[in-house]
């Protein structure tokens, strides 16, 4: 058996030998595994590794249809990269930028409960940043991440923003880390564009330049023996802090990060730039050594497939996923959005409705990856993952899967549409109840007119639009058009004169 990993479903999907579950039988898209460069080939045990990430933007696990091997990132494979560390007798400390979370809503509530938050405890993490996402969240949720309580100890700081007042008990200004016998002080700020857009009036903030000029002598008196700054911010607003601050910290995470990381580090002044990528995909370790020519030691650590899937994290995963089963689409606040093609084409009727009159486009569409979406969710996922918005809008009809919200008339649930489950004819062509009941009928005219509303033409750029609305290049990042629209080309004779 191999694995695959499905449309921001963040869990690994089991697959027979390479079968892509979206593309079908003959899909030949998953390349074999091929060696990984090692890692820190040259490195004996470092005195204390520092290990940096961030910006995880809601992405738990990597998703897509392209296989394990092409795909990053998940907190499952960074887990395992942990202990793998800590087996080599390594001493660890965690840090994270911030921005975990994608959003806000019940659904990212929950996933930052159930998974995030526990992932990062399980990890060891002891100081992470608030960004700009984080402060999406309501002012109570915001109140069980950062206020530190007997026993449990929380790991949010920001020099800048509090909740109702500025309070060290409320909100940590900076954290201070000891481990190995090294302080490492961690100070985080937003700059102004960005606290210019938050709505929340309860969130207290000031300058970030104000308040690192506060709460920089704090850091110092704590003399640390290295100093981490993590600026939230715009280019612009990110290079004068750089400018300003540079020479007083030993090692800057500035949200503005490449896509991917770069293979050596950049240095600003006598600052080491850490840019740990986008959606959690890679992994920034630094290590400090009692070695006076080469005191620092960096590597960028892909987060792929020769990391195994925590058991432990897949564990929290099935938590969330039982709790989004229990809550169903109406309890995560998940309601129908207008559909301006039930006016002109009806009501979805399902792909058996189809079959009848095109017999030949609905035997490809049994034979591809397309008509076993569904069960790849229900009986393939680990753990299922059929009751997730996030997964099912790329895996049933009626959904618009850019805002991952049903449209009126689309799948609701397997009970309540069980004809609208997997991606059916529908998915691309729209709604054909009207093109099926006028085909009974004698009216050539409106026949002819509900044809053409239901043909997606290759033609232009229409068919590839649709398509990439799903294999986007976060979940399918091989998706080539005309290579995979031969996997499920479905061309017949004209059936009506």
């Amino acid at each position: 058996m191999g694995t695959m990993l499905c449309r921001l479903c963040f869990v690994p999907i089991l697959l027979s030998a390479a079968v892509s579950v979206c593309l079908g039988q003959n899909a030949t898209f998953v390349e074999p595994r091929t060696p990984h460069p090692a890692l820190f080939d040259d490195w004996e045990q470092p005195k204390l590794l520092l290990f940096f990430t961030g910006f995880l933007d809601g992405y738990i696990e990597p998703c897509g249809c392209a296989g394990p091997d092409q795909m990053k990132g998940g907190l499952s494979r960074r887990h395992s990269c942990l202990q793998q560390l800590q087996q080599k007798g390594w001493d660890i400390l965690p840090i994270d930028a911030g921005n975990l979370n994608k959003g806000f809503g019940l659904q990212e509530e929950l996933k930052f409960n159930f998974v995030i938050d526990e992932a990062y405890r399980l990890m060891q993490y002891q100081a992470a940043g608030i960004g700009n996402r984080e402060l999406l969240f309501p002012t109570d949720t915001l109140f069980l991440y950062t206020v530190d309580v007997p026993g449990n100890p929380k790991r949010y700081t920001s020099a800048n923003v509090s909740l109702l007042e500025f309070s060290p008990e409320i909100v940590a200004p900076y954290r201070i880390l000891e481990k190995a016998g090294l302080k490492i002080g961690i100070m985080s700020v937003l700059g102004d564009s960005l606290l210019r857009n938050i709505s929340n009036d309860e969130i207290v903030s000031a300058n970030a330049v104000a308040k690192i000029q506060e709460v920089l002598p704090k850091l110092e008196s704590e003399r640390c023996d290295r100093k981490v700054l993590i600026i939230h911010a715009s280019a612009h607003e990110t290079t004068q802090l750089l400018n300003q601050f540079a020479g007083q910290f030993d090692f800057i995470l500035p949200s503005n990060t490449p896509a991917e990381p770069p293979l050596q580090p950049r240095t600003v002044g006598n600052a080491m730039l850490i840019e740990v990528g986008e959606k959690g995909r890679y992994a920034i370790a630094v290590g400090l050594f009692d070695d006076a020519e080469r005191p620092i030691r960096y590597e960028r650590v892909p987060l792929d497939a020769r990391f195994e899937n925590s058991p432990a994290i897949l564990e929290l995963m099935k938590m969330y996923q039982d709790q989004l089963r229990e809550s169903g689409l109406s309890g995560l606040g998940i309601r129908p959005i207008p559909n301006a093609r039930l006016q002109t084409q009806g009501n979805y009727a399902g792909a058996q409705s189809c079959a009848d009159c095109h017999e030949t486009a609905h035997r490809v569409w049994r034979s591809t990856g397309h008509s076993r979406a569904w069960q790849s969710l229900r009986e393939t996922a680990i753990p299922p993952r059929n009751y997730d918005p996030e997964c099912i809008a790329c895996h049933v009809v009626g959904w618009n899967a850019t805002e991952l919200l049903p449209y009126q008339g689309g799948f609701l649930s397997e009970r309540e549409t069980p004809r609208l489950v997997s991606v059916g004819c529908e998915a691309c062509h729209g709604p054909g109840e009207l093109h099926i009941r006028a085909e009974s009928g004698s009216d050539r005219e409106l026949q002819a007119r509900l044809r053409s509303a239901l043909r997606l033409p290759l033609e232009g750029q229409a068919a590839r639009r649709h398509c990439i609305t799903c294999h986007d290049g976060d979940n399918s990042p091989l998706f080539d058009f005309d290579a995979y629209w031969e996997k499920i080309k479905h061309p017949e004779e004209p059936l009506f004169d």
